[in-house]
């Protein structure tokens, strides 16, 4: 009997041991689990703050974005205005301006032009070469017949040229100058110049382009005291203006361009050349025509350069 209540005792101890053993595991794992199960939700609490304090940020960051992009929209739409109204009035004043200066102006007719010719010896519109014509349009206005007496092309040109360049260049059409040598004055002013520009649309609806070129030529100061090409034509060459070929015709509208340096034979020989290449680039003159007119003899009966 004392065996066995030794033996017993023995076995309870062992199964106490062991009950303990497990339970401390288990109390161990609990303890452990909830720590990591702790762990985590303080981890996810952070992350969630986080999260959220970076979208509050972000938010705020839009926020003010979108406040800065319609402060920006606003002032933009409030210069748009401005300019739009100060380009009103601008148009208003230059209208009413424009209108103070052609006010009056009469209707340009060949009758009126007529009145106020230069020339001493005008010759009819068809004895004037075709030649000659085709040159004078080629290097002084090569749209004529495509503009309406202002070429609005070469008039912007001409202004972004003055501006960015030291020298000057004219944006005048042929029907202008017609204007300018007839009708106004060679005052450098805007007034003048918005005269010349309305009296050319008003020739151009009440003049043919042939006729209008007639007129220009008959008028054109050539040096050497000679108006018009009739009077050139014998200054020059000694010979009435019907009779001058390519090569001539080529020089003599070369000298208007500037009487004082063209009128001197080897100068105006250069200028010839000029002429005659645009004259041939724009469809005037054929290859053959632009090959025997550049190797012809050309004098001038002054022997002017010699």
């Amino acid at each position: 009997m004392s065996y066995n209540n030794d033996d017993n005792k023995i076995r309870r101890k062992r199964v106490s041991s062991s009950t303990s053993k497990t339970t401390n595991k288990t109390d161990n794992k609990v303890f452990n689990n909830r720590s990591v199960s702790e762990k985590i939700k303080n981890e996810n609490t952070i992350n969630r703050r986080t999260r959220s304090s970076t979208y509050s940020s972000r938010s705020r960051a839009k926020k003010s974005k979108r406040k800065k992009n319609k402060k920006l929209l606003k002032l933009f739409k409030n210069l748009l205005i401005a300019m739009l109204l100060v380009l009103a009035l601008v148009s208003i004043v230059s209208s009413i301006y424009v209108f103070t200066v052609v006010k009056g102006s009469p209707k340009v007719t060949k009758e009126l032009l007529e009145q106020n010719y230069i020339s001493s010896e005008v010759v009819d519109n068809n004895d004037i070469p075709k030649y000659l014509k085709d040159a004078i349009v080629s290097i002084e206005d090569e749209r004529f017949y495509k503009h309406n007496g202002v070429d609005t092309i070469s008039l912007v040109r001409s202004v972004v040229h003055n501006l960015l360049t030291a020298t000057t260049q004219g944006g005048s059409t042929i029907e202008m100058q017609i204007s300018k040598n007839l009708l106004t004055s060679d005052d450098k002013t805007i007034k003048r110049k918005l005269k010349d520009m309305f009296n050319a649309t008003s020739m151009d609806k009440n003049i043919s382009k042939d006729e209008i070129l007639g007129i220009y030529l008959n008028n054109i100061y050539l040096g050497k005291s000679a108006y018009g090409v009739g009077k050139g034509a014998k200054v020059y060459f000694g010979k009435d203006v019907k009779d001058l070929n390519l090569a001539e015709c080529a020089m003599l509208a070369g000298i208007t361009n500037s009487p004082a340096k063209y009128g001197q034979f080897v100068q105006a020989k250069k200028r010839q050349e000029t002429i005659l290449y645009k004259m041939h680039e724009l469809g005037y003159i054929n290859d053959a025509e632009y090959e025997d007119a550049l190797t012809k003899e050309v004098t001038f009966v002054s022997e002017i350069g010699k």
